[in-house]
């Protein structure tokens, strides 16, 4: 594989374009472009769907916060938290990060081949150009996943990228397929929390952070979050910060410090006392068991 480029915006975020030596197929899917992007005020970021150099390919873009704007067939859309746009290239299309609009934070996926130029279509068949979907759902964190796989240079060859377009695309099937009123009851303000939280959980974040991403007052957030999700602000996050350890565990060799460190506990002790309260073993025992321990629902005091 040789990397085309590579950008570094805020954050160290960063835009990865693929070009394969071992070339499969033009039918079959693969990744073309893979990036994670944060637009501030005075960013110049404006793209046309009929003035790109690439052709053939499929975007997939997912707004994590802030908004932008998606202009096609005459119609002109708020890209708010929480929405994912899909396009083809070349198309009479243009996203752009808008004068006045306090930020844009998205990531996404361009992909190559017959197949995601039919999934491409049956979405937009079925739900239009602008799709809502939630933070947590499995085809976010796929693609939260794919970019930080692609991060951590663990995307090596075609086949591996291909792989992982084919699981993606069926993500987007089984999103689509099962489409139903699953966020019309969560809103925006609680999905930008959401959204914060899968996004920054590595990190030290307070409630209070949490909340003002909301909009909301500690009190009136903490109300709501647990009106609608069922759960407290802080009993969500712990929830996401112990799912991903697991996951750490189970799929690499880090030590216990190490993975406390990775999902946002700076002492290791206390990481093991939450994990072993959730998931009912320590961390350590928890990597050494044969059997999978499901992490479904959180009682935490």
């Amino acid at each position: 594989m040789s990397l085309l480029y590579r950008e570094k915006p805020m954050k160290d975020y960063q835009t990865y374009g693929f070009r394969f030596q071992d070339a499969l197929p033009n039918d079959v899917a693969n990744i073309f472009a893979v990036g994670r992007e944060e637009k501030m005020p005075g960013t110049v970021y404006d793209w046309h769907g009929l003035k790109r150099k690439d052709t053939a390919t499929y975007v997939f873009q997912y707004t994590l916060s802030g908004s932008g704007i998606l202009d096609i067939e005459d119609k002109s859309y708020t890209l708010k938290t929480g929405e994912a746009f899909i396009v083809e290239i070349p198309s009479d299309h243009r996203y752009y990060f808008p004068k006045g609009s306090e930020g844009w934070e998205f990531i996404f996926i361009t992909l190559v081949g017959r197949e995601a130029a039919d999934c491409w279509r049956f979405m937009k068949e079925q739900s239009g150009p602008v799709l809502k979907i939630p933070p947590d759902s499995k085809l976010i964190q796929l693609l939260l996943k794919i970019y930080q796989d692609t991060y951590d240079q663990k995307v090596t060859d075609a086949y591996y990228a291909s792989a992982k377009a084919y699981e993606f695309i069926m993500e987007c099937y089984r999103f689509v397929k099962n489409m139903d009123n699953s966020m019309k009851d969560i809103s925006l303000q609680i999905t930008k929390a959401l959204s914060f939280i899968h996004t920054h959980f590595q990190e030290p974040i307070t409630l209070d952070e949490i909340a003002s991403v909301s909009g909301f007052s500690r009190y009136y957030f903490i109300k709501q979050f647990q009106s609608q999700l069922n759960m407290t602000p802080v009993q969500y996050l712990t929830k996401i910060r112990i799912q991903k350890a697991a996951e750490l565990l189970r799929s690499t060799t880090f030590s216990v410090t190490d993975v406390a460190a990775q999902v946002g506990y700076a002492n290791a002790n206390y990481f093991n006392k939450v994990f072993r309260k959730v998931v009912g073993v320590a961390a350590g025992t928890f990597r050494d068991r044969k059997d999978v321990v499901g992490i479904d629902h959180l009682i935490i005091d």
